[in-house]
């Protein structure tokens, strides 16, 4: 390698460092700021006891995609640590808890169906493409993917690993190659739509 090819790479990678230096620096600065915040609304909140009615709406709130800190947000709401407390304290709540979270995950996986199908934002005024909103689209479906196999990793979790490859996303429209697939995989396919559909038969 020469001189200049070794000073070329030196040099990116300290470029990379810093970048990723103020990107962490960044981070940690929102999370500061989000800890401020959360400790701004705690201190001007009433206290609000634990009741299993109060378990039960959040767990619903949770189970139709609400996140936890935007519920905690609302001034009728415990702050988010109220919530990790009583959690740590109530098993009625931690049971309903984590079934409230596993629910989630199939919210998300209706929730992903709605967006592979709404085209009301795939072209421009002009007829050409909306690429911003398709991969807007995209992003929220991957996302969703990801967070779904995370809380329901027996439902969702290495089975949409596993079919990252076939499944495209075209104008908000999901598909899957059928002709991609390997038998494992279309096994994956056929376990996870199963499952989803069982899981959600004995939810209701």
């Amino acid at each position: 390698m020469t001189s200049k090819a070794s000073e070329d790479k030196a040099k990116a990678r300290q470029e990379r460092n810093e970048a990723q230096a103020i990107e962490e620096r960044a981070i940690w600065e929102g999370i500061e700021s989000k800890a401020q915040e959360a400790q701004a609304i705690v201190s001007r909140k009433p206290v609000i006891p634990y009741s299993e009615e109060l378990a039960i709406q959040i767990c619903e709130e949770l189970s139709n995609g609400v996140s936890l800190a935007r519920i905690c947000a609302r001034p009728e709401m415990p702050a988010q640590g109220t919530i990790y407390r009583m959690l740590a304290q109530e098993s009625f709540f931690r049971e309903i808890y984590m079934r409230a979270r596993e629910n989630a995950a199939h919210t998300l996986f209706d929730q992903m169906i709605d967006i592979a199908d709404d085209s009301s934002r795939d072209l421009l005024d002009d007829g050409s493409a909306n690429n911003a909103a398709i991969a807007r689209a995209r992003l929220q479906i991957d996302t969703r993917a990801r967070v779904a196999g995370k809380l329901a990793p027996r439902v969702y979790g290495e089975r949409m690993e596993a079919l990252a490859g076939p499944v495209t996303i075209n104008n908000n429209t999901l598909s899957i190659d059928a002709r991609a697939l390997d038998n494992g995989q279309r096994e994956s396919l056929r376990a996870m739509l199963l499952q989803a559909r069982d899981a959600k038969t004995i939810d209701g």
